[in-house]
């Protein structure tokens, strides 16, 4: 893990918009691809290292500003127990494609562990639906919430203008 403050530094050089941040590492990672074919580059091993480590930099700000969630084939009770409805039918059709696609890796149909895991991932989401109804607008969502909560979880120290910037994002 590199350094919060250069993180935060880094945001803030490209005024925490996640847009301008994605355009940088996009060249950075450019930058890359063509030193990659520089071996020859007496340079190198020092130019390609610092490329790296910034690239790094970029991926953890970006992670910092736009949280990801949760990737649904890793979902477990708890989390299929804080969706709402819309999620819960969002998750529903991502499982799905996800069964259908894991259908077939073996020659007998379904007989693979990520197909199992995802059939029972599927049935704990239907159950979940049958129980939950649509939210309304004025509520603020459990998995909003959480994944501010695993961000500032894993960011370590984060200063109090981000966390009141990534709060009031939920109103």
């Amino acid at each position: 893990m590199t350094n919060l403050k250069e993180i935060e530094k880094v945001a803030n050089k490209f005024e925490n918009d996640v847009e301008k941040l994605r355009v940088e590492l996009k060249r950075i990672q450019s930058v890359k691809c063509r030193l990659k074919k520089q071996k020859g580059k007496s340079s190198y091993q020092s130019e390609m290292t610092e490329v790296i480590k910034y690239e790094q930099v970029l991926k953890e700000a970006r992670q910092l500003l736009d949280p990801k969630e949760k990737p649904v084939t890793m979902y477990e009770q708890k989390d299929v127990d804080q969706l709402d409805y819309d999620e819960t039918i969002k998750a529903i059709r991502s499982i799905q494609s996800k069964k259908t696609l894991s259908k077939w890796l073996t020659t007998v149909e379904g007989d693979n562990d990520e197909y199992r895991k995802a059939v029972k991932i599927e049935k704990m989401l239907i159950e979940r639906r049958e129980n939950i109804k649509p939210v309304n607008n004025e509520y603020v969502r459990k998995t909003d919430v959480q994944t501010i909560i695993d961000t500032i979880e894993s960011s370590g120290k984060l200063s109090q203008e981000k966390i009141l910037e990534l709060l009031k994002s939920l109103v």
